[in-house]
């Protein structure tokens, strides 16, 4: 296998292996996000049934052919969410999602993370990743923690007008 088709593999493994994680969930909507920031999906989260919302997170996506450490991988990702940080300000929460195909094992690290504090919303800008398994228990961490920051976010900006 070439450079190139070996490098195309992985994107298209990773892509795959994010949609089977994200689509566990059924409150989950995804989305190909398009456009030149390089985000692969915007994933909103479902309040009711048959329902959007506008309560979205953006995902990068990377990857690689061998296993690696959480450790190892912090490293490694280091100049990846220093370059994705250099893009600008994110609106929104917005994590990378990384996986790896000889074990296909996933991980996540946060690099607009949403945060509540005194019931005000805060995305924490990560420069450095802190990568963490990414299996059921974490997807539904990472949404929790999206839908509160949105609960913060609305209650704070959305005033009703007469």
């Amino acid at each position: 296998m070439t450079r190139n088709e070996q490098e195309w593999f992985i994107a298209e493994r990773s892509r795959a292996l994010a949609l089977m994680h994200l689509t566990r969930r059924d409150d989950l909507a995804v989305t190909s996000a398009g456009g030149d920031v390089g985000l692969e999906f915007l994933v909103a989260i479902k309040k009711e049934e048959t329902q959007r919302s506008l309560r979205q997170f953006g995902v990068f996506l990377r990857g690689r052919k061998n296993a690696v450490t959480e450790e190892r991988l912090n490293e490694v990702l280091r100049p990846t969410v220093q370059s994705l940080q250099s893009i600008g300000q994110f609106p929104y929460p917005v994590c990378l999602l990384y996986f790896t195909m000889d074990d296909d094992q996933g991980y996540f690290t946060w690099l607009a993370e949403p945060q509540v504090a005194d019931n005000a919303p805060r995305l924490l800008i990560h420069e450095e990743p802190h990568c963490r398994k990414l299996d059921r228990a974490a997807l539904d961490d990472i949404v929790s923690g999206v839908d509160r920051w949105y609960d913060a976010f609305f209650g704070r900006i959305a005033v009703k007008a007469s």
